[in-house]
């Protein structure tokens, strides 16, 4: 029963996991916009990469019949492709970086739906669990070390803030998971497998015909 749980459902269930969560994210960094705070429309717009900024007076109409409360500025949120806020991080932690912020940003983007697809159907499941650790491992050192800070605080401070410590945890969770992939493959449930499979049949088919 273990060695049923850990060669066949146990990867095939880490695979699905970390592809919903890569088709999901890197669908929103390449094709959503996104809301962002004000610091980081500020960091984008010195970058001269587009911020929907809504005039005050189209979100006013908007919200006229739900509140009656005054919209003011700060209520505002700006929106931007997903795919931006990787190039702000990005920014924010290698300003020397340049106009490569933005291509490594859109790599990673597109590389999570890649990655996210090849784990979904078990192909080259190795080469994708390598490029979602390097995505997420660098993610949680830009985020979580860099941003929140993380790495220099008392681990048992990081519970009072749920929103960041959640942020870490995932991070952490989907590269081990990610992790254990890039070492034990996709499992009996994946391409490769009946790949390997089809591979040794060949072979013998080949040493027959030749012997014959």
């Amino acid at each position: 029963m273990t060695n049923f749980a850990t060669t066949l459902i146990m990867p095939f269930l880490v695979r699905i996991v970390i592809a919903a969560a890569m088709l999901t994210s890197g669908w929103v960094n390449c094709f959503s916009q996104v809301e962002i705070r004000s610091s980081i429309a500020q960091g984008l717009q010195a970058m001269e990469i587009e911020v929907n900024t809504p005039a005050v007076e189209d979100v006013a109409d908007s919200t006229l019949e739900e509140s009656d409360e005054a919209v003011t500025p700060t209520s505002i949120n700006a929106t931007t492709r997903g795919v931006h806020r990787i190039a702000w991080l990005l920014d924010n932690r290698w300003p020397d970086l340049g106009g490569w912020g933005i291509f490594i940003a859109w790599a990673a983007a597109v590389s999570q739906l890649v990655a996210g697809v090849l784990l979904l159907v078990g192909l080259f499941t190795r080469l994708a669990a390598l490029t979602i650790c390097v995505a997420t491992g660098t993610a949680i050192y830009l985020v979580s070390g860099g941003m929140h800070g993380m790495f220099t605080m008392n681990p048992f401070e990081w519970p009072h803030d749920s929103h960041q410590f959640i942020q870490l945890f995932a991070g952490l969770g989907l590269f081990t998971l990610s992790l254990g992939l890039l070492l034990g493959g996709g499992g009996v449930f994946s391409l490769d497998a009946r790949h390997k499979k089809t591979e040794p049949a060949k072979k013998n088919n080949g040493t027959k015909n030749r012997s014959e």
